[in-house]
């Protein structure tokens, strides 16, 4: 399932921004802001799913050496 996401990042970060995506190896199955909707939701579709709540934005970070 890890695979779906990560080969799909970046459609998942712009159309699920702070929402949290009940989600599969065969794509998003419920989504939404209310975790407890999400859950709901995806299970009435008897699937296996594991949830992410998808962040706002994507930072870049640079770890710079120390020098003394």
């Amino acid at each position: 399932m890890l695979r779906w996401l990560n080969k799909n990042r970046d459609t998942v970060l712009d159309l699920y921004k702070n929402q949290y995506i009940a989600y599969n190896e065969k794509g998003v199955i419920a989504h939404g802001e209310n975790l407890q909707n999400v859950l709901e939701q995806a299970n009435t579709t008897n699937q296996e799913f594991v949830i992410y709540l998808v962040p706002r934005c994507r930072y870049s970070i640079q770890i710079l050496p120390i020098q003394v």
